[in-house]
């Protein structure tokens, strides 16, 4: 209840709406905050509930009407419920302030290479590509060394020899450790170019994190974008996702 709460508390005078004007909220709620991808009369009902307000009298038949083509549609419906209409989701956050989120480019390296990574590590790439698009090279170089390390711990992990790169506490080694051990590893062969960047990404991002006189450039970054690419492309090549555990 509380969530529910704190949500509606962010609407502006929200109990001075009617029910059906409070219904598109309920549904922007359970779409966005509770990540339902289908939602129901009985879902919206439930808000209601929760809050103890009196709910709308015929909420199917509102959810119904107003996912009708028109000019007061604010909802798409599918074979198992409803979803808000863009122009709606909009409007709504518009009114909450949510901040836009902007789509990376493909200044850095291209977002492609990630296409078949896990969601986490496409969400990473993505921030870091934000990073260098809005000039936070600190953030990007940060950013650019979680995903390396990332990446080979998942590459031992990916063909079962992840025993090789933990300590006896059963601990990940630490990024160097990491990069002579991924170097040396007899189950595949890096090529010149991922061997010689992968000590280079580390030297930045620990001058960028460790260094307090050290701020990065995006002079610092440029010249590395290819290697960077090639790196991260030729690991993910031989991870090969998805990793079967």
């Amino acid at each position: 209840m509380e969530e529910i709460k704190g949500f509606v508390s962010k609407i502006k005078e929200f109990s001075n709406l009617n029910a059906a004007q409070q219904i598109k909220y309920f549904v922007y709620y359970l779409q966005i905050e509770k990540s339902l991808s289908n939602i129901t009369a009985k879902n919206v009902r439930e808000c209601f509930d929760e809050l103890h307000i009196n709910p709308y009298s015929n909420i199917a038949a509102y959810l119904k009407k107003r996912s009708e083509k028109s000019n007061l549609q604010e909802f798409l419906s599918s074979k198992n419920g409803y979803i808000l209409l863009a122009k709606t989701r909009h409007e709504i956050e518009k009114e909450l302030n949510v901040p836009v989120e902007a789509p990376p480019t493909d200044s850095l390296y291209p977002q492609s290479i990630f296409a078949k990574a896990p969601t986490y590590l496409i969400a990473f790439s993505k921030e870091a590509s934000n990073c260098y698009d809005y000039g936070l090279y600190n953030s990007c170089l940060f950013m650019l060394r979680k995903i390396t390390e990332i990446l080979l711990i998942e590459l031992f992990e990916s063909k079962r020899i992840e025993d090789k790169i933990k300590t006896p506490k059963g601990d990940y080694f630490q990024l160097a450790e990491l990069i002579k051990a991924s170097v040396s590893e007899s189950s595949w062969k890096f090529s010149k170019i991922v061997k010689e960047n992968l000590p280079n990404i580390k030297l930045l991002a620990d001058s960028s994190v460790h260094s307090k006189r050290f701020s990065a450039k995006r002079a610092d970054i440029d010249p590395m974008k290819t290697n960077i690419r090639i790196t991260f492309e030729e690991i993910l090549t031989i991870i090969n996702y998805p990793i079967i555990r």
